[in-house]
């Protein structure tokens, strides 16, 4: 939603396509179309018959399963190949918005778009293959494929940390692990950086974070001290085998000039919470 705003008020013409009916609502409210419907199928592409400069793949997961990554993400992506093959669309371009859980490592390297997936998780590998499909999607149809794995998306809408702080809960795992962050506001900007480029020969996979490489711990102190409740206990440390990765974006900062408006976490949450406060 934040990136179809940000496209309305380029004067762009926007359709937005969701299965939430109070989503399709709240892009109308903004000026876009909204189409209502479920990615997965082909009983969409009639809904957008004409011709588009851009296509973006930002879907999230029906369900947190294994099939339901695997309808949302991979059948999803299919399907706009089929609807691109059906309309005969040339996009500008395709991008794809997955995530650096792909990355498995959990020895606190710093890990960039070629580093190795080998071990990833099952939602993880379904991300790899739905990426795949972007990418090998022809180039007729899309001049420019893109993927951009973004890390640890918070701000408006997005602070189940903060809650969890809030209501003094115990947090699972180790406060040592790197914990990669995204701002929404920065997502979006990051999409749109790829957007307004005009070189079409760049595509292909792109990181995209803050860059700060804060841990769990770190983050979690300063979220409780800034809104004023005791630091959270971290349980189950020594058995936690999560991801614990740094991921390099400055990939897509050399391709396409993108610079977070949030480099930390400190002015990201800041930002969030003084909204919320006013």
């Amino acid at each position: 939603m934040e990136l179809a705003r940000r496209c309305l008020a380029l004067g762009w013409q926007v359709t937005a396509f969701t299965r939430n009916p109070a989503k399709a609502a709240e892009a109308e409210r903004l000026g876009a179309r909204a189409v209502l419907g479920e990615l997965q199928s082909a009983e969409w592409w009639t809904e957008f018959p004409g011709q588009y400069d851009h296509a973006v793949n930002c879907v999230g997961a029906a369900a947190p399963s294994i099939e339901g990554y695997r309808v949302s993400y991979l059948d999803g992506m299919n399907s706009i190949e089929g609807w691109l093959k059906h309309t005969n669309q040339s996009l500008q371009n395709l991008i794809f918005t997955g995530s650096s859980s792909v990355y498995p490592q959990t020895d606190g390297s710093l890990v960039d778009e070629g580093s190795a997936n080998e071990g990833v998780s099952a939602r993880g590998q379904i991300l790899l293959d739905a990426e795949q499909v972007c990418l090998q999607i022809p180039q007729v149809y899309a001049r420019r494929r893109s993927v951009v794995r973004f890390s640890g998306l918070y701000g408006p809408g997005r602070h189940l940390l903060v809650d969890k702080i809030r209501r003094g809960e115990s947090m699972t795992g180790s406060p040592n692990r790197v914990l990669n962050l995204t701002h929404r506001d920065d997502a979006a900007s990051a999409v749109l950086a790829i957007l307004q480029s005009p070189d079409p020969s760049e595509g292909g996979i792109f990181n995209a974070c803050d860059g700060q490489h804060a841990t769990r711990g770190e983050i979690a102190d300063w979220v409780a001290s800034r809104v004023g409740v005791p630091k959270p206990a971290f349980i189950g440390a020594e058995e936690d085998e999560g991801p614990h990765r740094r991921v390099d974006s400055s990939k897509i900062v050399r391709v396409f000039g993108w610079v977070p408006q949030f480099a930390d976490f400190q002015s990201g949450y800041e930002d969030f919470l003084a909204s919320e406060e006013s």
